[in-house]
């Protein structure tokens, strides 16, 4: 019988955790979510129906496991057992967020341009190191770029010399050396790409000369922001393909050139390539030049270049490496890439039959590169057919919602130390967060500035210097700055 005078027992609630293990465990679930939540909204890259979503799930998992936890005996141990997994899941999501703010950031901070600059000798000559060259006249190529600017200034104050200016790079590499192989005891004070082309140009010039100093300089780039909502405002990208490997802050060669035009409300893109040696006159210097030499000037003069040149506006930039497209490829498990022709590349020891070809990152690049295992009369434009071919290959491939999910931290590890942008890292989150809303396909054209080969001088190598260039047809250079702008703007 009871007893009417006793307390009432209070039922325990069925949410409510069984002891310290069970309540340490549900802490670390609700801990872990609330991070993985705010890592979420400062990142900005998950559609709100997405997030919410996510939140409700946990809602869920959090009241299945509260449940759980409020037992006893193997009930309980079950309810830990998940907890432990469903923080190790959150936490690694977590990981994956903190890992796109960061690449985020790195691609699309204000970033350096890095370049070097060599005092160089002749092998056998009275200079062996920066002493012996202190008061001494040294050789420069003339030009008004800042960096060039700077590092003399640091060299005069680190060796007092003076400067005698020369017209190109070749004819200061015969400074040194001359194109009958004699060697000269003078000095000259050239780029790091002005010397690899030195290097091309005059045999046995590196093998004859030697490095006695170097200089690095550093400078910012300007990365101001453009007024343009890159989800609702159509835009033009500029990615300029540097000719090296490892270091994307080296100036270097514009080796591949195109003009990404993007329509984010038709979802349609537009694919401009630029032959490498088009023979245009570079902005800062009024005098005709390959638009690949203009890339030693830093990344502005090849925009600005491209920009008098074609009539358009490019809003934003990239600059890749080659190390970028073969990490890219190899990050998503390789792409097919259609070929017009059979070929061995030149350079490696690859083979392309003619049709589908499925390609590593290695093999994606040198197709892109190959030119001389094609017709003479056809070699740039296959070349850059090629590049567009794996451009649009390589779009499709890491847009699928498969690859994405799949994949996606190897794609930021693919992209980091390998690519820099204007493109500040909010447009890049909006971009993502629109491709994850509706995962809509892209419908992506290609065009490419037709044109023949010649023989003329450059400004880099000297005007009396005859190079292979290539000769932009009129034609076709309206042509393609119109139908970029029917992408950018359907409806003028």
């Amino acid at each position: 019988m009871s007893n009417p005078n006793s307390a009432p027992v209070k039922k325990k609630s069925v949410f409510r955790p069984n002891g310290i293990s069970g309540f340490a465990v549900a802490t670390g679930v609700f801990l872990i979510e609330a991070i993985l939540v705010a890592l979420l909204l400062v990142a900005d890259i998950l559609p709100l129906k997405y997030l919410i979503a996510m939140i409700g799930i946990m809602i869920l998992i959090d009241f299945g496991l509260l449940a759980m936890l409020g037992k006893g005996g193997n009930v309980k141990l079950l309810g830990m057992v998940i907890s432990l997994v469903v923080i190790c899941v959150f936490t690694l999501g977590g990981f994956y967020v903190t890992l796109t703010n960061s690449a985020f950031a790195k691609i699309s901070k204000g970033w350096l341009q890095v370049e070097r600059y060599y005092v160089i000798a002749a092998k056998g000559g009275s200079y062996d190191k920066l002493e012996d060259i202190k008061g001494k006249e040294v050789y420069t190529i003339k030009g008004n770029s800042k960096m060039y600017a700077e590092a003399k200034g640091k060299l005069i104050s680190k060796a007092d010399v003076s400067y005698k200016e020369v017209g190109d790079c070749i004819e200061a590499g015969n400074k040194l050396v001359d194109e009958n192989g004699q060697t000269y005891d003078n000095l000259i004070f050239v780029s790091n790409g002005f010397y690899e082309m030195i290097c091309e140009e005059i045999d046995g010039f590196e093998d004859k000369t030697k490095i006695l100093h170097t200089i690095t300089v550093k400078v910012k780039e300007n990365n101001d922001k453009t007024d343009i909502d890159v989800t609702k405002e159509s835009f033009n990208l500029y990615i300029t393909g540097i000719d090296n490997f490892g270091d994307i802050e080296q100036t270097g060669r514009s080796d591949v050139n195109m003009i990404v035009s993007v329509n984010p409300k038709t979802r349609n893109i537009l694919l401009t390539s630029i032959p490498r040696d088009s023979y245009v006159v570079l902005h800062s210097f009024g005098q005709y030049d390959k638009l690949t030499h203009s890339g030693i000037y830093g990344v502005d003069e090849t925009l600005s270049t491209v920009e008098d040149w074609m009539g358009i506006d490019v809003h934003y930039y990239c600059r890749v490496d080659f190390s970028m497209l073969r990490r890219l490829v190899n990050a998503v498990d390789g792409i097919d890439v259609y070929s017009k022709y059979e070929f061995d590349s030149d350079l490696k020891p690859f083979h392309y039959k003619k049709g589908w070809n499925h390609l590593n990152g290695d093999e994606a690049l040198y197709f892109a590169r190959e030119r001389h295992a094609f017709p003479e009369d056809k070699q740039d434009q296959t070349r850059i057919r090629n590049q567009q071919r794996v451009m649009k290959a390589l779009i499709n491939k890491v847009t699928s919602s498969k690859v994405i999910l799949m994949h996606y931290g190897d794609i930021l590890e693919a992209i980091e130390g390998t690519m820099q942008t204007s493109l500040s890292s909010e447009d890049i989150s909006a971009l993502v967060k629109m491709q994850l809303n509706d995962m809509s396909e892209w419908n992506i054209k290609t065009q490419a500035i037709d044109g023949e080969g010649s023989e003329q001088g450059t400004m880099s190598m000297g005007m009396g210097r005859m190079l292979y260039v290539f000769i932009p047809d009129e034609k076709s250079v309206a042509d393609a700055s119109r139908n970029i702008n029917k992408v950018l703007y359907p409806s003028n």
